[in-house]
């Protein structure tokens, strides 16, 4: 028997009752949609077989549309998204309610981190959401999902870097506070004196700004640069160096000159000046090279003399009063004639026998021997073939030496005048006759006395 003569055998009432009851039914499953699970759709199921077995015929349509809603309404309620992991490099770090607000927490993350930084930031590594989870991971909140981006990934950002003699030295947010960290390490060596004119600054090695991937990690604010460009801990030395070329103009005075005249009327060690010095002025421009604030070189431009200096004139006694009451002049060496004999009988340097290392001055035994110039005592004694002698030291390496006496006069130690007697001559030692055997000696060599007495 067809539907539509399943229809015409029911009257009007027995419908409205069937489908009041049926509507019964339905109201009774469907008061509480978050609740619909499979079990309402077996029962709705039992109760469509038994309409077909009482009746023998079933309104087929109307189940089915039936059993369509109710298992859309089940999916809608059971199943209001998956859970979404966030993947890095591959790797599942973190799993979120769903893929939305998985995408919303690595958006949110990278927000804050690029107004931190003050520029956009991005991973370093590859990051993304996977619309299925493992089905074993653990639901984290948005907080806690940051934290473990935070932990897994590195951020990089679009800054520059500063090489120096193509070597990176260190890394920053942006060109423009490379430029400047740069332009104040110039300035922070710079002179504080206005009478200086700076005419170069410049980088000794070669630096270079260039913009450049960087990790956020590693950037360095504008102070923070300044100090990596001057840090001395690890070389002992700054990795950048300043070079500064200064020019000063200025007035200085130029110091007298002292000039020694000698008067003969004046005694040995007496002095009178003759003219009082007077010191000049002259204008002088000078360049001055720097590295880091420290001066490596000075280069003197012009000289322009304003006062002329005015030398001093100072006389000096050269007469010398000896043991034996005689008169001497002193040479312009200071020092006088030994003795009262005056005929050198051997003179300094080769002779046929041997090197002559003094002057041989040809007396009589007893006649008195004097310092040629005054000094300390540092030999007195009888000496080899030098026989008796005295060696006196008139400092900065200069000596003289007195052999061949008879008598010796002075002890180590003493402080002896020009003029003062020192000995007598003789013939001790190696000698062939009375005479004084005299040296200069200078630094240990011996030298022609004659251009010291004479």
């Amino acid at each position: 028997m067809s539907n539509e003569h399943f229809y015409e055998k029911h009257d009007e009432g027995s419908l409205k009752n069937s489908a009041e009851a049926e509507a019964g039914s339905n109201k009774a499953t469907v008061t509480k949609p978050a609740t619909v699970a499979v079990e309402d759709v077996q029962a709705q199921n039992l109760r469509c077989a038994q309409r077909l077995s009482l009746k023998g015929k079933v309104f087929l349509g109307g189940c089915a549309a039936a059993l369509v809603l109710l298992l859309a309404l089940a999916v809608t309620v059971l199943m209001p998204g998956q859970p979404a992991a966030i993947l890095v490099d591959g790797q599942q770090v973190a799993v979120l309610k769903n893929q939305a607000q998985a995408e919303a927490v690595i958006a949110d993350y990278l927000a804050e981190q690029s107004k931190l930084v003050g520029n956009e930031v991005f991973f370093a590594e590859n990051v993304q959401v996977a619309e299925q989870a493992r089905d074993d991971s653990e639901v984290l909140s948005r907080g806690n999902a940051e934290a473990v981006l935070a932990m897994t990934t590195r951020l990089k950002t679009n800054g520059a870097v500063i090489r120096v003699e193509g070597s990176q030295l260190l890394s920053v947010a942006s060109v423009e506070i490379a430029t400047e960290a740069l332009d104040n390490l110039k300035k922070t060596y710079l002179p504080e004196d206005d009478t200086m004119q700076v005419l170069e600054v410049k980088f000794k090695q070669e630096v270079e700004v260039a913009p450049k991937e960087v990790f956020v990690s590693d950037l360095l604010n504008l102070d923070e640069a300044k100090l990596a460009m001057k840090d001395t801990s690890l070389t002992g030395t700054a990795p950048v160096t300043v070079l500064v070329i200064l020019e000063k103009t200025k007035v200085e005075e130029v110091p007298y000159q002292t000039r020694f005249e000698t008067d003969g009327t004046l005694r040995y060690g007496q002095t009178k000046t003759k003219q009082t010095g007077v010191n000049g002025s002259r204008e002088v421009t000078i360049q001055v090279a720097q590295e880091n604030g420290q001066e490596i070189a000075r280069q003197e431009i012009s000289s322009n003399t304003l006062v002329q200096a005015v030398d001093e004139i100072v006389l000096e006694g050269a007469v010398v009063r000896t043991a034996s009451r005689s008169l001497q002049q002193a040479t312009d060496a200071g020092m006088i004639w030994p003795t009262t004999a005056t005929r050198i009988s051997s003179y300094y340097g080769a002779r046929s026998s041997d090197n002559h290392t003094g002057l041989d001055i040809d007396g009589e035994t007893g006649d008195p021997v004097w310092a040629a110039k005054a000094g300390t005592v540092v030999t007195a004694g009888y000496y080899g073939s030098y026989g008796n002698q005295v060696v006196i030291s008139h400092g900065d390496g200069l000596q003289t030496r007195y052999a061949h006496m008879q008598s010796i006069m002075v002890s180590v130690g003493d402080e002896v005048a020009i003029g003062q007697q020192v000995g007598t001559e003789g013939s001790t030692g190696r000698s062939t006759g009375s005479h004084l055997h005299f040296e200069v000696i200078i630094d240990g060599q011996t030298t022609d006395p004659l251009a010291y007495i004479k």
